[in-house]
């Protein structure tokens, strides 16, 4: 997971989420309300942009089939029983356990832009769909089918979510996450919410687990030459140009490039940008990202 700025908000979006607020109504005996899901989904070339078509949870690349996500989900939340697991050479998820426990999700929240990412299909709807754990948790309710208490607007600033949004203002992904040589996902220290962002997208996936395999071997190896190219001015300019390039926000698994950095040498990401600006090579650096992001 890479640390992101949320897009600016489009002019007149505010009031039109309040229209709609007002439209959709609370919830009540006669029914759930019907959300439009064209609201958010319009939206998505402004997540697109801002999120470098990638997942906003596993940094895969986005296409057509990306989903404007709630983080906080609008209808319903559902509790994680079983993480399943992904079948060998398939997509295909077998024995995932995640039972609606609310009989209402965080309604109010439907269209906010605060409350908006954008995530692969896979995160999105395989894995995360509503849940949402929180600390401390939810308060048991005494229904027969509902178990947990609805999210109430007044309980927001007590609740602390598990999962983690890549749009936390003082977020720093190195503090929940390590990653294995191999490109294996763990939480750090077992970080509770690293570990729960871990279950709830299924960011240990086969299939995610084996894309990122490579590139992680690649960073791995390039940190240690990095450590013992410092007196070697030529070598330390090819290896820290190409780490900065990897770990930059258009590339794919950027921010496992930058925590596996931090493991390797215990130096920040400002330390490395630091030193090829002091040493002038960033020009190195932005003819890369240029050449990466030509439309051809």
């Amino acid at each position: 997971m890479l640390k992101l700025k949320r897009p600016r908000r489009p002019n007149g979006l505010k009031q039109r989420s309040k229209d709609e607020l007002v439209i959709l109504g609370e919830p009540g005996s006669n029914g759930w309300p019907k959300f439009k899901d064209d609201f958010w989904q319009s939206l998505k070339p402004n997540f697109m942009k801002a999120q470098y078509q990638k997942c906003g949870y596993c940094e895969i690349q986005v296409s057509a089939h990306g989903d404007v996500e709630h983080y906080r989900p609008k209808s319903e939340v559902q509790k994680l029983d079983a993480e399943g697991t992904e079948l060998a050479n398939s997509r295909r998820l077998k024995g995932r356990k995640r039972p609606v426990i609310t009989e209402k999700g965080y309604w109010w929240l439907a269209y906010e832009w605060e409350n908006y990412l954008l995530a692969c299909a896979i995160c999105n709807q395989k894995y995360k769909s509503a849940l949402f754990p929180v600390a401390p948790a939810r308060a048991v309710r005494n229904h027969q089918k509902f178990i947990a208490q609805d999210p109430r607007k007044r309980d927001l600033r007590k609740e602390k979510p598990l999962l983690i949004n890549p749009f936390e203002k003082d977020l720093d992904p190195y503090d929940h996450f390590e990653f294995l040589k191999s490109g294996v996902i763990k939480a750090r220290d077992n970080d509770p919410r690293g570990k729960e962002t871990i279950r709830v997208c299924g960011l240990r996936r086969i299939s995610l687990t084996r894309q990122r395999g490579p590139r992680a071997v690649e960073i791995w190896d390039d940190a240690l030459d990095f450590l013992l190219a410092r007196n070697n001015t030529n070598l330390l300019k090819r290896i820290a140009t190409g780490i900065y390039f990897a770990g930059h926000e258009v590339n794919l698994y950027a921010g496992m490039v930058r925590i596996i950095f931090k493991q390797v040498t215990f130096l920040d990401w400002t330390d490395l940008e630091s030193l090829i600006e002091q040493e002038g090579w960033m020009p190195i650096v932005k003819e890369k990202i240029k050449i990466a992001t030509a439309i051809t």
